[in-house]
């Protein structure tokens, strides 16, 4: 019984260990540990999106009662009560930079928001004006109990048509590595990855950007 019981511990062991690597925790977790003393590297691809024909994405449920809108001031609030990480002061600067918050609403209900950048990309590795043809989209955000019916996708699907009307038909966004359901929903979308890009930073002195694949 003791050398079943070892063998299926082994086992076990040896699975989540390639868990671990089949889903890049293992380098998330290395990473964690170098940005504790100062070495901080990000590797992430640089999207273009919107470009190759995709039906629209289908919410799960009653697609009447979903609206997609700009928010304003007043729901940055109501944002911040359920979204985690933000403030309410960074979304307000946001705004007042210019900055535009897409969002859509399940009836008087916030489901999730993005924004979109219409003068520069706004990325830590280093900021990049924008055309006049250009727009940008960042922190895309689903609330947690309207997670898993699409509404990732459908959103952003709408900002690829409300942004051509306006004539920003160049859509550009970043997808870090580790940011799964960032790269998953993208690729519903047809998405398209056009460069593998590292950005190594060292102790807040020196940033460099390794592009390590032109797709």
């Amino acid at each position: 019984m003791t050398s079943k019981k070892a063998k299926s511990s082994d086992v076990s062991l040896i699975i989540r260990i390639i868990s671990k690597f089949r889903y890049g925790l293992v380098l998330q977790v290395i990473r964690n540990q170098l940005a504790r003393i100062g070495i901080g590297f990000t590797p992430y691809y640089w999207v273009q999106e919107g470009i190759d024909y995709t039906e629209m994405p289908e919410i799960k449920g009653i697609i009447s009662d979903y609206s997609v809108e700009f928010f304003d001031a007043k729901d940055m609030r109501i944002i911040v009560e359920n979204a985690r990480g933000y403030s309410v002061q960074e979304f307000l600067s946001w705004l007042k930079d210019g900055r535009k918050c897409l969002g859509i609403k399940h009836k008087d209900k916030i489901a999730g928001f993005m924004w979109i950048n219409l003068s520069e990309c706004k990325f830590k590795p280093g900021d990049i004006c924008l055309n006049k043809d250009e727009a940008y989209l960042s922190d895309m955000y689903t609330m947690e109990s309207y997670r898993g019916i699409n509404i990732a996708p459908f959103i952003r699907y709408k900002s690829y048509e409300i942004l051509k009307k306006m004539g920003r038909n160049k859509i550009y966004s970043v997808s870090e590595y580790f940011n799964s359901s960032a790269i998953k929903y993208k690729q519903k979308l047809n998405a398209r990855n056009l460069k593998f890009v590292l950005n190594i930073q060292l102790f807040n002195k020196l940033r460099r950007s390794f592009i390590i694949k032109t797709y």
